[in-house]
């Protein structure tokens, strides 16, 4: 048996979106509009789906996510976005439950 997190409380919205695609984390640029993270950046979800300029927005529930430099820990672990699209291990970041950590793949299944 696989354990799976797919669907456990999510909840997505439908934004203007300035560039982006599916997959990659987003902040809020303006009223009902979101981007693609810079380094560094907080992110309020991850873009599900692009088409032209309206992002369908996961904003709650378990994503997984790609990661670059340190893997993050399990548990709750302060996270920001590395702006490649995916996020890091910041020490300043928002804390996240990370429940998965695939270190082959550099992907990690965290709780939005």
């Amino acid at each position: 048996m696989k354990v799976a997190f797919n669907g456990i409380g999510h909840v997505s919205a439908s934004f203007t979106a300035e560039g982006g695609e599916q997959g990659m984390v987003c902040k809020m640029a303006d009223n009902g509009k979101v981007i693609p993270c810079a380094d560094g950046d907080a992110f309020v979800g991850v873009m599900e789906l692009v088409r032209g300029d309206i992002a369908g927005v996961q904003l709650h529930g378990f994503a997984e996510l790609d990661y670059t430099g340190t893997a993050p820990g399990l548990g709750y672990t302060n996270l920001a976005a590395n702006g490649q699209g995916g996020v890091k291990v910041l020490s300043g970041g928002r804390a996240y439950l990370v429940v998965s950590v695939d270190t082959a793949r550099m992907k990690t299944i965290v709780e939005l």
